[in-house]
């Protein structure tokens, strides 16, 4: 039995924080108690105690919207077989854990790559964040991401979007994910289309996730009853009460969007600077990034107000960006208005829910999985100190670790 001790324990419930906290965790990687340290080091006298001064323990963050085994956009892409992809997921893998990251869910990939990585985990070949996955993106013939050979599944007409369904349940999938807009206003899949869909996920038991953007494709998502929406960049306030009311979960994954504008934006100065040719796809999508980082940053404050479940998802697909960038996703939300406390239960608790796991991990209580990060500092003080990960466990499994001798001690 070990006791994890630190200056402050985060629950991740969005209210209870433990000063001179502690958690205790059991040889099966369960938590038996959490409490002040003072009480817990004298109930549990023979637990081994790891002291992590100047620190903050809470539950390990959740990436709801990743592309762990995205290798389309490699400059070397040609070199990319399935060996390869699997070497380089298995690294995006160990990354995410780096990060404190300690669940995901994978939400569009190679056919099969996920339930792969799975059984590598189970089997001990890999470490790996504990992975949810789409197996593939159905999208409509032609629709966002038909570039993605082997990611995506064209299906057309409501019958065949069902039988899509079917295939990736087959597959292993735990949810189901379709593709409904890009970058232009007019929606991909018709209502009937996603209303299937809906239909035919809930009643094979798998919950079911949209890609939506815009206008109208984000009001068709919501009529239709997903339980996720991504992104909905450009949703009303009005929509955003329709959520809540119908208990449809948002993960709007601002930290794609601020990131790629940013990049456009540095390309398009640059372009100037030198005099240098623009491709108009890329004018093209400059406009779309950057109108989108000034959605989020206008509306976020009041559409978050309306009681809209929110929860984490990055979407990074980016060569030299982090994988799962959750901690930079949950800063943007403090940024935007959100208190530091809540923002940190959108990456714990509510992503828990979101994969109706909420009894087994994403809160630190007793009876969950002992998913613990170490974060340097205090987050609720200052939300950047998420970045300064010391260390992460996995059911009370040490899988990463950053100074551990300079920065905790045993007694």
């Amino acid at each position: 039995m070990k006791q994890f001790v630190a200056d402050r324990v985060i629950i991740g419930d969005g209210e209870q924080i433990i000063d001179q906290g502690a958690v205790v965790v059991d040889e099966q990687g369960k938590i038996v108690s959490i409490g002040l340290q003072g009480e817990l080091l004298h109930i549990f006298p023979q637990a081994e105690v790891i002291r992590y001064d100047g620190c903050t323990i809470l539950p390990g963050l959740i990436d709801l919207h990743v592309h762990i085994g995205y290798w389309w956009s490699k400059p070397d892409v040609a070199q990319y077989n399935d060996g390869m992809i699997a070497l380089m997921a298995a690294k995006n893998l160990q990354e995410a854990l780096s990060l404190g990251v300690t669940t995901i869910r994978d939400v569009a990939g190679p056919d099969g790559l996920c339930r792969t990585l799975k059984t590598a985990w189970k089997k001990k070949y890999i470490t790996s964040p504990r992975i949810f996955d789409v197996n593939q993106g159905i999208i409509m013939t032609g629709g966002h991401g038909w570039q993605l050979k082997g990611g995506m599944r064209e299906a057309n007409g409501p019958w065949e979007v069902r039988t899509a369904i079917r295939e990736q349940v087959k597959a292993g999938a735990d949810w189901i994910k379709l593709m409904t807009s890009d970058r232009t206003p007019t929606p991909e899949f018709t209502q009937e289309e996603l209303d299937a869909a809906v239909d035919e996920s809930h009643r094979l038991g798998k919950p079911c996730c949209v890609h939506a953007s815009l206008q109208p494709a984000i009001q068709m998502a919501i009529d239709a009853g997903f339980d996720t929406i991504e992104h909905a960049t450009f949703m009303t306030v009005e929509q955003a009460k329709q959520m809540a009311k119908k208990d449809i979960v948002w993960v709007p994954t601002m930290i794609t969007f601020f990131q790629i504008a940013n990049y456009c934006r540095k390309s398009l100065e640059q372009a100037q600077k030198t005099e240098s040719f623009v491709h108009e796809h890329l004018k093209q999508q400059a406009v779309f990034f950057i109108e989108s980082q000034k959605a989020y940053s206008e509306n976020f404050a009041r559409l978050m107000e309306t009681g809209v479940k929110i929860a984490t998802g990055t979407d990074i697909v980016l060569e030299g960006f982090p994988i799962t960038p959750v901690a930079d996703e949950i800063g943007l939300m403090v940024e935007l208005g959100m208190k530091p406390i809540k923002a940190i239960q959108a990456g714990t608790q509510n992503a828990a829910e979101v994969l109706g796991q909420g009894q087994r991990f994403g809160t630190l209580q007793p009876g969950c999985h002992a998913d613990l990060i170490v974060v340097k500092g205090n987050p609720l003080d200052d939300i950047t100190a998420l970045k300064s990960v010391m260390e992460v466990f996995q059911e009370g499994v040490s899988v990463f670790s950053k100074g551990r001798r300079d920065n905790q001690s045993r007694e």
